[in-house]
């Protein structure tokens, strides 16, 4: 990374941090206005019992595997969408648009097929008890529905967050999540009169939010004139055109996230097969785990989208390198800065989850306690691999990068200390750390070489 200067965060360049801001702060907002729904939802299913909440966690494993395929395929479109507009070329941006349209409604279709038909045996993976499949099955069979949703969502969402109108995507979540967070509160309990349907009113609440966030957001992507704000003909009149290209920048993009999902799913496979205690206890974890990287991931995106218009732009090129070693600086800062408040404050989340059991509160402070430390390295490693190395289509490596401790050092690990030795949850979880150093150290060698900084359009 360099020397250390005095100025090595670049504070007196204005306009960089204007950038910054214009990109990072709505997702700050909409990421903090999602996660604090997620925190009411995780609330009230809750209060129904651990069997629902563990359930639901469950069923939700296969809406996480979806969103990590869609946020491949539209990471590897928009790599291309933000240097089509660092070079000021909107059709290019309307025909990528169309494509990552194309395979995100695709991959959509596949995942609504597997909630429909194989529904059991994917809730199964991660719960032998019968009654938390059954509770699980109840939701995902309603909910998966909104699979549709999401193939509109993250693709014109991905537009706008690289074109400079990452406020649209933001209102329209607000509208999607408060419309889900009022209807959780309707139907799981009945009040105002409608049916307490417990499990199965909150996935009719997360199917209309979900369709309520779409429509918004492509009623606000045509009344205004934003780059996402194309008619049929340029959405798919040569619409495979660079395809090759974007195969091959997109694809590692696509197979790193995927892959990695799986790894994650591995790793709740471990947390599942150890009780329903030790699951629900994660299912609590995940969202102090979601609040301490809401400004992690709001950096790492606002390093691809201002990289990839630098290096989309003739006479910005030259700034690359030095804009990656200021993300680098201050992802490990707000880092550092978020492990010191998730060991203050995160600690006291489990107590808001009032009908759980005991067991299942202590289990998940004790592993927020050992998460707080480690943020650093994700918000380094989350930098470097989705900001900076993907914004000049250095694919490839990044997903080495990725996935081999993930595969090589986090799973085997967690296998072992969480199946075979039958640790406690906070050493099966603290091995993860483990892969975060190595990755961090091949992450910050690539970065240093410079062999990322290349011109894709």
């Amino acid at each position: 990374m360099g020397v250390f200067k005095r100025d090595i965060l670049g504070l007196s360049d204005r306009d960089f941090y204007r950038k910054v801001l214009a990109v990072s702060l709505p997702i700050i907002l909409q990421q903090l206005l999602v996660t604090a729904m997620y925190m009411v939802d995780t609330m009230m299913i809750g209060g129904l019992g651990d069997i629902e909440l563990a359930g639901v966690g469950a069923a939700n494993q296969l809406t996480y595997v979806l969103d990590i395929c869609l946020f491949g395929i539209t990471g590897g479109g928009s790599v291309f969408v933000a240097q089509y507009f660092g070079k000021k070329e909107p059709a290019g941006i309307k025909r990528t648009l169309g494509l990552i349209l194309l395979l995100a409604a695709a991959t959509a279709g596949i995942f609504i097929m597997l909630a429909q038909l194989a529904g059991t045996f994917c809730i199964g993976l991660f719960s032998d008890d019968a009654a938390v499949i059954a509770s699980g099955l109840e939701y995902l069979k309603i909910a998966s529905w909104g699979y549709l949703f999401k193939a509109i969502i993250y693709p014109y969402g991905t537009v706008h967050k690289a074109t400079g109108s990452a406020k649209l995507p933001m209102l329209s979540d607000c509208i999607g999540l408060f419309a889900n967070m009022f209807l959780n509160w309707c139907l799981i309990f009945g009040n105002l009169g409608f049916p307490a349907l417990g499990v199965r009113g909150a996935a009719y609440a997360t199917l209309i939010g979900s369709f309520l966030d779409a429509s918004a957001l492509l009623l606000f992507s045509y009344l205004k004139n934003t780059y996402a704000r194309a008619g049929f003909k340029a959405l798919f009149t040569n619409v495979f055109s660079n395809l090759r290209d974007f195969i091959r920048v997109s694809t590692p993009v696509l197979l790193d996230d995927s892959i990695w999902a799986l790894g994650q799913l591995m790793l709740n496979f471990v947390y599942g097969q150890m009780g329903t205690a030790t699951f629900a206890a994660m299912m609590i974890v995940g969202t102090v785990d979601k609040l301490a990287f809401i400004t992690l991931q709001s950096i790492g995106t606002a390093s691809a989208v201002v990289l990839g218009n630098t290096l989309g732009d003739r006479e910005g090129f030259r700034n690359a390198r030095t804009y990656a070693n200021r993300f680098l600086w201050l992802s490990g800062l707000v880092g550092a800065l978020t492990g010191v408040v998730v060991c203050l404050a995160g600690v006291y989340v489990p107590y808001l989850y009032t009908n759980t059991n005991p067991e299942t509160q202590t289990l998940a402070i004790q592993t927020i306690y050992t998460m707080g430390p480690a943020l650093p390295l994700w918000a380094l490693n989350f930098t470097i691999i989705v900001g900076v190395l993907r914004s000049g289509g250095d694919t490839r490596v990044a997903a080495v990068i990725d996935l081999v401790p993930l595969w090589a050092i986090s799973v085997p690990l967690a296998m072992l200390t969480g199946l075979y030795f039958d640790l406690p949850l906070p050493f099966v979880y603290m091995m993860q750390h483990i892969a975060a150093v190595v990755r961090l150290i091949f992450a910050l060698r690539r970065t240093n070489q410079g062999l990322w900084i290349r011109r894709l359009v």
